[in-house]
């Protein structure tokens, strides 16, 4: 899949024209203040943008200067809750704040900021009321979920959200243990060159190369391929291939109906099988922030059922798995390793 053309930040330099405001609003003020479900906010040459409730956004924070680029990490970042207006000129939104690592760090000391990449941002359950006037530009925060075998791939320079805040109990969700690698320490995008992703159910986990050790029994390259694709992201009981096809031959048996395969995996298009062999990586050498996890995933998945079930794969499971993405580039490939929980190839 052809890398998309991202769309720059911030190129709007916003109005800076003389407000007639009273100040922030007070709680009480607030519940009196009329509501609306959006706002706009007109650049330097007088085009008007859109603000809507449930819109993310940069704004700009106390001490920079508008009017010039700023680097996208410079701005805040806040989620629209409710926007209400004194009057045209007075208009205020309460915006939920995305923090920075480091302003986590300030208020919960054990939040390693070194394990958090210069995009990510941490959802907080602290509001404040901001002026319309501050508003810069639309914002996208991707949700990250690392053990989500579904998780759609971002750029690198996308902003991104793991965890979330809750400011007055100074706790972080989920917990950062459990998303961490074996030794404790969480996966930074903008460090860890290559973490190994094991797929089962029970671990769905990723670990530093540094972490893991070399699996005991040596195999040549077509038996480990074949291991990897028996690293089932829907089971945790370790099913070889062919233990599939004899579940599913006995089940023919009992109804009268007879089965002659030879290599199960001949019966799949070799583009799929293929992507299915992959090892499931992820880092700053592979792939990038989320890896090949959603593309390896998808075929293993389509392989595992089709097996099991004795059905025909999708006419549209090219759809439905991203071989461009889930193969490795050609000279690029990775150390062989048993994960650390369940010993599966990975």
């Amino acid at each position: 899949m052809p890398r998309r053309k991202k769309k720059s930040h911030l190129t709007r330099k916003k109005v800076t024209k003389a407000k007639h405001t009273i100040g922030i609003p007070t709680d009480s003020e607030w519940r009196t203040m009329p509501d609306f479900a959006s706002f706009v906010v007109a650049d330097e040459e007088g085009d008007p943008h859109t603000f809507s409730v449930k819109e993310t956004a940069f704004i700009l924070p106390e001490g920079v200067l508008p009017g010039k680029e700023h680097h996208p990490t410079a701005y805040w970042i806040g989620r629209i809750k409710q926007i209400r207006a004194r009057n045209d000129e007075d208009v205020w939104a309460l915006v939920q704040w995305y923090w920075s690592p480091q302003e986590v760090n300030s208020v919960i000391k054990s939040f390693v900021v070194s394990d958090c990449g210069q995009y990510e941002r941490i959802l907080s359950d602290y509001y404040d009321y901001v002026s319309t006037a501050s508003f810069c530009d639309h914002a996208i925060v991707m949700r990250y979920d690392e053990r989500a075998i579904d998780q759609e791939t971002f750029d690198p320079d996308n902003f991104y959200c793991r965890f979330d805040l809750e400011y007055r109990a100074r706790k972080i969700l989920p917990n950062v243990t459990r998303t961490a690698c074996c030794c404790g320490v969480c996966y930074n995008p903008d460090r860890d060159p290559v973490m190994h992703f094991c797929p089962r159910p029970a671990c769905r986990a990723a670990f530093h190369q540094e972490c893991l050790k070399r699996p005991t029994k040596k195999l040549d390259a077509a038996a480990r391929a074949r291991k990897f694709i028996e690293s089932w992201p829907d089971t945790d009981e370790k099913l070889s291939i062919e233990d599939l096809v004899s579940s599913r031959s006995c089940r023919k048996r009992r109804k009268g109906l007879q089965s002659s395969i030879s290599d199960p995996l001949e019966q799949f298009p070799e583009e799929l099988v293929e992507a299915a062999q992959q090892q499931i990586v992820k880092g700053v050498q592979a792939g990038g922030v989320v890896g090949n996890v959603k593309a390896v995933v998808a075929a293993r998945q389509l392989i595992y059922r089709s097996l099991l079930d004795g059905s025909s794969l999708p006419t549209n499971w090219e759809d439905k798995v991203d071989v461009e993405a889930a193969i490795s580039p050609p000279r690029q490939s990775y150390p062989v390793f048993a994960c650390p929980q369940c010993q599966s190839l990975i």
